[in-house]
C-alpha cells in the first residue's frame, strides 16, 4: 500500500475536504446506520484527520480511529484531546478487544488494489467484531466513474478554508480493465493576486469496484449484506455497503 498522505499532504488534505464533505451530515448518515444495528462500540478504519472522529466523541460514543498516515493520525490527535488513535494497515490488525460495527470511510477501499489485499482486509475485519457484528463501508463504482474519466481528462475541484481557495487538477488513467486499476495523478495549488502556486503534487495507484464483485468478495469472507446504498458525494458516485458477519 502506498505511504499515504504523510507530510504536508495530510495538512492539504485536511484543508481542502473541510469545503468537500459536509462532517456534521457525513457523521449523521453514519451514525443513522450504527444506530440502527445497535452497535455501542465502534472502529473508523481511514479516520484520516479526525473530522468524524470529533463528532462521535463529542456524542460520549466508544470510538476508535485507525489510519496508515501518521501524519494524519498527529492532526487528529491535535483535533480530538481524548481521542484513541491507532497507526495500522486494514489488511492485518487486531484490536485489544472486538467491536460491534467497523467503518471504512472516505472510500478508503480504492488502496485494496489486489485480490488478496481485498481478502485480507475482510478477514481482519471479521475477526476484529463481536458476534453479529456490523460492517459498514463504501466505494466507487466502476460502472459510472470510468466511462467519467474518459469524458473528462482533467477534473478540476476547488475548496476554500481559512480563507485560502485550493485546487486540485486531477487525471484518471485506466491502466488495468481485468481489476479497474487506474492511476490518479494530482496537481494541488493555491491562487495568489491571480497567479498560480503549486504546493503539492501526488500519485497513487487505486483500483475501483462493480458492486458484483463487492457482493462475490463479501460472501467468501463470510459476510452477508444486508443493505446497498446508492450515495452521490462531491466528487463520485459511490456505493455504501452494510454488511452483518456471519
Amino acid at each position: 500500500m502506498a505511504n499515504l498522505y504523510d507530510g504536508k499532504m495530510a495538512a492539504i488534505f485536511d484543508a481542502m475536504y473541510q469545503t468537500f464533505i459536509d462532517y456534521d451530515e457525513e457523521y449523521h448518515f453514519y451514525n443513522s446506520l450504527i444506530q440502527e444495528k445497535n452497535c455501542k462500540t465502534i472502529l473508523e478504519i481511514g479516520s484520516g484527520t479526525g473530522n468524524l472522529a470529533k463528532r462521535f466523541q463529542e456524542n460520549n460514543q466508544d470510538y476508535i480511529g485507525l489510519d496508515y498516515s501518521q501524519s494524519m493520525i498527529a492532526i487528529a490527535k491535535e483535533r480530538n484531546k481524548n481521542g484513541t488513535f491507532i497507526h495500522g494497515d486494514m489488511r492485518d490488525f487486531e484490536l485489544e478487544k472486538p467491536v460491534d460495527c467497523i467503518l471504512i470511510t472516505g472510500r478508503s477501499t480504492s488502496y485494496l488494489i489486489t485480490n488478496e489485499d481485498i481478502n485480507n482486509t475482510f478477514e481482519s475485519i471479521h475477526k476484529n467484531l463481536n458476534k453479529d457484528g456490523v460492517l459498514i463501508f463504501d466505494f466507487i463504482d466502476a460502472n459510472r466513474f470510468i466511462p467519467f474519466t474518459k469524458e473528462n481528462e482533467i477534473i478540476i475541484h476547488e475548496a476554500e478554508y481559512d480563507s485560502i481557495k485550493y485546487y486540485r487538477n486531477s487525471n484518471w488513467k485506466t491502466t488495468s480493465s481485468e481489476n479497474f486499476m487506474l492511476e490518479w495523478t494530482a496537481q494541488y495549488y493555491t491562487l495568489k493576486n491571480d497567479e498560480k502556486e503549486i504546493i503539492a503534487d501526488d500519485f497513487s495507484t487505486v483500483r475501483i469496484f462493480t458492486l458484483n464483485e463487492i457482493q462475490l468478495f463479501l460472501y467468501l469472507n463470510d459476510f452477508e449484506i444486508i443493505r446497498t446504498i446508492d450515495r452521490k458525494t462531491y466528487a463520485y458516485d459511490t456505493f455504501v455497503i452494510v454488511a452483518r458477519q456471519k
